[in-house]
């Protein structure tokens, strides 16, 4: 279980998270929603503890990501996949080379075994493991957005973060996508938070739906009571329309990681 409890967090005098609580079950898919910079990329960043909220905690199957040593902050983040918005692939490796990456870090599989595991990852996201020999520039986006995927369960994790699976996509591709991210919940059982724009894809895939505005969440339930919801922001944001436009600072404000000071890690 994730909880995000009274998560506060500011970049100077910009205060981007103001009281964001919101808890994410096993085995279900949390959809954010939001307008543009309202910090819901800032909410997630927290999970991994590459962001420490300014007050309020954020608790990943009990325990504190705050409190962790640098250790077991690496121990957690083995149990997290991130999908990137746009793939994040190394250009200059092959596609097997991206997926196994991760997996040459982890250290937990043989050089044998890592390229059985590839082909598996690459299996589950109905690509060819002929596909692995190429580089990212020969794939479509929609291709390299699977990749995205298969590098991130290559690591058999508990929980999938993604943000922003469908933007620049196709509505057939973005469906594709849709139903791959509905297979990942049902078929590997992980738990899963989605943050989008595209309110099409967000009732596809959520099992609940969160919106966050002006720093905190606005409204939280299902699929269909945030379709029939009568909150007028929740209604302009799912109608399309967004004369309010961003409230709080884009949300790339945090690429820069204010350094950390976390207690130090036990000698080996």
């Amino acid at each position: 279980m994730i909880r995000f409890n009274n998560v506060h967090k500011a970049f100077g005098e910009n205060e981007v998270l103001r009281g964001f609580t919101l808890d994410v079950n096993e085995g279900e898919t949390v959809v954010i929603i939001g307008f543009s910079g309202t910090g819901k990329s800032v909410a997630i960043k927290h999970l991994v503890g590459l962001l420490e909220p300014d007050q309020g905690s954020v608790h990943v199957d009990g325990v504190e990501v705050g409190a962790l040593t640098r250790r077991e902050l690496y121990a957690l983040r083995a149990k997290i996949g991130y999908v990137f918005q746009f793939a994040a692939l190394f250009d200059s490796l092959t596609i097997a080379e991206n997926i196994a990456m991760g997996l040459h870090k982890q250290g937990h599989l043989t050089e044998e075994e890592i390229p059985e595991r590839v082909r598996e990852a690459l299996a589950l996201v109905d690509l060819d493991e002929s596909v692995g020999s190429k580089l990212p520039a020969e794939l479509s986006g929609g291709m390299r957005k699977r990749v995205g995927i298969a590098r991130a369960i290559a690591l058999r994790p508990k929980y999938l973060l993604y943000d922003e699976p469908t933007t620049g996509l196709d509505p057939v591709t973005s469906a594709i996508i849709d139903d791959l991210m509905l297979r990942m919940q049902r078929q590997l059982g992980v738990t899963g938070i989605v943050i989008t724009h595209d309110m099409r894809s967000a009732y596809r895939v959520g099992t609940r739906i969160a919106m966050l505005y002006e720093g905190t969440v606005r409204q939280v339930g299902t699929v269909e009571e945030i379709r029939q919801s009568h909150d007028p922001i929740v209604r302009q944001f799912i109608e399309g329309r967004a004369e309010l436009g961003p409230i709080d600072a884009p949300e790339d404000t945090a690429t820069v990681t204010p350094p950390v000071t976390r207690a130090a890690a036990p000698s080996a």
